[in-house]
């Protein structure tokens, strides 16, 4: 063969210059070397090929060429079995070096006897720098890529982080987070539910899910954020807060107890750590996992992600982090892919958990900020209570003293009237003047009863009572004219309704005034709708009931008077049914809220702690 050529050289330069992976880049390299030098085999060795103790460790300690050609001696004796396969008639290994690391080993083999001549081997050795080059270039752009990634990860960190500090509302904190999770410039999952610890029933409960619910609502979803410009975390801020999704729905529903130890959701709270679970093909030829206990996820009777995550339990992959607060795990967050089924890899979920560290954080001090505010308000409305109760005590020892001063009199006035009015002739004027008289004394002692019974403070007797018993009651009381009117009735009572503690009597008085109102205001005809369920409030157990119409509702202008003593837009009424109801369910330590809707209708909601609990064993323990 003659010397090499120019082109070769060409050759080799342009292809180390060429936007290819480098093994291609490689075997391009060593096949057309092969083919210029006519060899048998020419190879590339890496470092993970070269054996310790064969001659090649040595070659790479003595960072020397080595050339085996015709009539050379080879010591064959200092040669491992595994590198026999090396040993053609002829052969060249040349190190590959860039100074201080090794990058391999450059081998040309013959089928015969062979000589390199100076040129050649010179040519060999500028290949080989060459080829040396082109390995440390794809290195060097490899690192260069993963910090330009490790940069952009960290401003997205910066950014999303930045849309975390831009409120204190925990409601708020929540969809921030996961809509950080699955935006496009964020980290890009499918969807993400997040669940918190619930510490004093040790339960681990759904808060929160963002995600589409449906493949085709995913689309709509990609496309229009693709089209958004801005800041990320300007875009996170931007989008709507409402939730209204079945899979939000779903997750809130979930209820996993903490020593329920087989589950992944309480083993990420448990043990701190994150899990990634992919998909293996199975024999059967469906796609399924396996928990680290064993079972098939998803598959089991009673595997909380599979059964009400998945669209197919035994197809379904995700990933769970630990949401970690102040040296303590206070929920989870899990993603998945379901809609595009990209893999969750593990660079994903350390990311993910980077960002689940900063976003614990947040979500632990706006739960502290948030119960800071209940129980402040807590304080407020007890001051409230007790300067209103003050003013009312006040005002009974006033009204008491006028009252019994006015009625003295006024029953002498209306038992002479009587007496008139008996010995009147029934068409003579004195009668009309006689029956005015009793029907006026008739009013005014309705007015100074009503006054006695909002200012006197009767005796409460409490005992447990469930609310839904209490309202039925109130509810016999105008069912008839309910039934024999247009009005339609609509109750929704929830099965468990923790009991109360309250006077059975002053209740059925409250509700039977708004159910009453309820059906006044809309005249017969409508709908009265009546709601009982339970809730939970910073941890602790209430029960709401709702008394909802669909009349006209209340005038905006009036609705700031209607617990006031004496206020009523009705000609006959006196207007103490509210302000009564406002004592009665204050006195009970409960709270009533008006929803008004002005024409098409109003509905007050009231809410009492239950029984199981008290609140002001939590405002004295903070």
């Amino acid at each position: 063969m003659s010397d090499p050529t120019y082109d070769l050289l060409r050759s080799i330069a342009h292809l180390s210059g060429e936007p290819l992976p480098l093994s291609h880049k490689v075997n391009q390299m060593l096949q057309s070397i092969s083919k210029a030098f006519q060899s048998d085999r020419c190879l590339f060795l890496g470092p993970e090929k070269i054996i310790p103790n064969g001659f090649l460790s040595r070659l790479i300690l003595e960072r020397k060429p080595l050339w085996v050609q015709e009539r050379s001696s080879f010591h064959k004796e200092n040669v491992l079995p595994e590198e026999e396969d090396l040993l053609c008639p002829a052969f060249a290994c040349i190190p590959l070096y860039d100074g201080t690391s090794f990058r391999g080993v450059l081998y040309l083999g013959f089928p015969k006897q062979y000589r390199f001549s100076p040129q050649q081997m010179d040519f060999l050795l500028l290949l080989a720098e060459v080829m040396e080059t082109t390995i440390q270039n794809d290195d060097l752009q490899q690192m260069v890529q993963r910090h330009e990634k490790r940069v952009k990860k960290l401003s997205t960190l910066w950014e999303l982080n930045k849309a975390l500090l831009t409120t204190v509302n925990f409601e708020r904190i929540l969809h921030l987070t996961l809509t950080a999770i699955t935006i496009g410039e964020g980290l890009k999952f499918n969807r993400a539910m997040l669940f918190l610890v619930n510490e004093k029933d040790r339960m681990l409960e759904g808060a929160m899910a963002v995600g589409p619910d449906n493949a085709e609502e995913a689309g709509k979803v990609w496309v229009s954020l693709s089209r958004r410009n801005g800041a990320l975390s300007d875009l996170i801020t931007q989008l709507d807060p409402e939730n209204h999704s079945l899979l939000n729905s779903v997750v809130k529903g979930i209820r996993i107890p903490l020593e329920q130890e087989e589950c992944i959701l309480s083993r990420t709270v448990l043990e701190g750590r994150s899990f990634n679970t992919q998909l293996p093909q199975s024999k059967e030829g469906w796609l399924q996992t396996r928990c680290e206990r064993g079972c098939h996820l998803g598959s089991e009777v009673g595997c909380y992600v599979g059964e009400h995550l998945s669209r197919d339990p035994r197809v379904y992959s995700f990933a769970t982090v630990p949401l970690l607060g102040k040296g303590k795990v206070i929920g989870v967050v899990l993603v998945d892919n379901l809609y595009n089924q990209n893999p969750i890899t593990e660079e994903d979920v350390q990311f993910l958990s980077m960002f689940a560290n900063q976003a614990g954080l947040a979500i632990e001090n706006a739960a502290l900020y948030r119960n800071l505010e209940e129980v402040h308000q807590e304080l407020k409305e007890t001051q409230t209570f007790l300067v209103h109760l003050e003013k009312m005590v006040a005002l009974g020892e006033m009204s008491t003293t006028i009252a019994h001063e006015i009625k003295n009199p006024l029953t002498s006035i209306g038992g002479f009237a009587r007496r008139l009015d008996r010995n009147l002739p029934e068409e003579s004027l004195g009668k009309k003047y006689s029956q005015t008289i009793i029907k006026e004394v008739n009013r005014l002692e309705k007015i100074l009863n009503g006054l006695l019974n909002y200012t006197q403070e009767g005796s409460l007797i409490f005992k447990e009572l469930d609310l839904r018993d209490v309202l039925e009651e109130s509810l016999s009381m105008v069912i008839e004219g309910i039934r024999s009117g247009g009005v339609q009735l609509i109750k929704e009572y929830a099965e468990e309704i923790p009991l109360i503690q309250g006077d059975s009597h002053q209740l059925k008085q409250s509700f039977f005034n708004l159910i009453n109102n309820a059906c006044q205001s809309m005249k017969g005809r409508g709908t009265l709708f009546l709601r009982v369920h339970s809730f939970s409030k910073n941890g602790l157990p209430y029960v709401r009931v709702e008394v909802e119409d669909t009349g006209k509702g209340v005038n905006p202008e009036n609705l700031h008077n209607i617990f006031n003593p004496f206020y009523s837009t009705k000609e006959s009424s006196l207007g103490l049914g509210l302000p009564i109801v406002h004592k009665i369910i204050a006195s009970h330590r409960g709270q009533i809220e008006v929803d008004n809707r002005p024409g098409t209708g109003v509905k007050f909601i009231v809410t009492f702690p239950a029984f199981e609990e008290r609140k002001e064993n939590r405002i004295n323990s903070l």
